[in-house]
């Protein structure tokens, strides 16, 4: 389980919880309802050699805790060391020693409040014919969680040298004693090319918590228009901070824009009748920048049956992505339902014939 943030807000009027409100963009008290404004500002990229060498953490303003229930780790405010565990709910946290590691610098606010995500997943449920009424009764019933995930974006400017070898086939027909005969013949030549290639906010998820399926699944996210970062978007909601290194999120990076970039190539010199062979690809990554930024999603987990079924939902689009069981009863009844109007049609059918 990696390390998350949980962030409170004191109201300046009642001393109550400040929560963010994505509708409204900005602080409201659940005590007596004062507003506060967030005044956001557009983020900017920086230097790889920064994330290197000098990116900023937050250890000065946050504190790890640990719930002695689970065994969850948490990132808090070091004016508030008292959280709830958010993976099982147990108040048994503990401080320990641990750094909070990186400070994110960009954040992809939340446009969705609880209100309207829930009934965004009750929408989405109720598109679901065949999953099981109680299930569904229970994750409407399921509060949902606002978590931000922490993720790198990567741009840079790719030189490629490549070569391989194209293979051409075409058929033909000749006669042979008379008969026709399909004839293929092969013709191979070499190719030896230079490409270039731009990349632009190249996401890559450096949480374990959340696959980076799953986040396929859930995107996009506007990160090209995120917000600065300020604590008073994540007041109301947790951070779950990076559990993979920075190095190995560009290592990813590199690897998954090396496959794009094979693809393209690929699909640019093949055809029906054309292919290409032994691609080698040498690249020069330059004008390498990132960003490191934190996603907006709901969570919702429902244990069923002796099963697990997470739901996620995009907090800035409210798109969803989860797996659901299926009622075995259902489904029998609407193919049993088919079956007989199948049947009544054909013997209404039959009298008209």
């Amino acid at each position: 389980m990696s390390k998350s943030t949980e962030v409170n807000q004191k109201c300046k009027n009642c001393g109550g919880e400040m929560i963010f409100n994505p509708s409204k963009n900005g602080l409201v008290c659940v005590g007596c309802g004062s507003f506060e404004p967030v005044d956001g500002a557009m983020t900017t990229e920086k230097s790889f050699e920064t994330l290197i060498n000098n990116a900023p953490t937050w250890q000065k303003d946050t504190a790890v805790i640990r719930c002695e229930h689970c065994g969850a780790k948490s990132v808090v405010s070091k004016s508030d060391l008292v959280a709830k565990c958010d993976y099982c709910g147990a108040a048994t946290m503990v401080k320990t020693d641990e750094l909070p590691g990186l400070r994110p610098d960009t954040i992809v606010p939340f446009d969705w409040n609880r209100t309207d995500a829930c009934q965004q997943v009750n929408n989405w449920l109720s598109k679901r014919l065949f999953v099981p009424s109680d299930f569904k009764q229970q994750l409407r019933e399921r509060q949902l969680n606002g978590i931000y995930y922490p993720a790198f974006t990567f741009d840079a400017h790719v030189i490629t040298r490549f070569s391989g070898v194209l293979v051409q086939t075409s058929t033909s027909t000749i006669v042979v004693d008379g008969k026709q005969t399909v004839q293929t013949q092969t013709f191979r030549r070499g190719i030896n090319n230079v490409d270039t290639h731009t990349f632009d906010d190249f996401l890559v998820v450096a949480n374990e918590d959340i696959t980076p399926k799953v986040m396929a699944h859930l995107q996009p996210f506007d990160t090209n228009h995120g917000q600065a970062f300020k604590q008073s978007y994540l007041a109301g909601f947790t951070v779950c901070q990076s559990s993979i290194e920075a190095k190995e999120c560009w290592r990813e990076a590199k690897k998954l824009m090396e496959a794009v970039i094979r693809n393209k190539i690929k699909a640019k010199y093949t055809n029906g009748n054309t292919t290409i062979e032994n691609l080698q690809l040498d690249l020069s990554f330059s004008n390498i920048t990132y960003k490191y930024v934190l996603l907006p999603v709901y969570v919702g987990h429902i244990e069923y049956h002796g099963n697990k079924y997470p739901l996620y939902m995009n907090g800035q689009t409210g798109k969803i992505y989860g797996k659901t069981p299926k009622s075995f009863w259902k489904i029998l009844l609407t193919c049993a339902g088919l079956g007989l109007a199948a049947f009544g049609f054909g013997i209404v059918l039959a009298m008209f014939l």
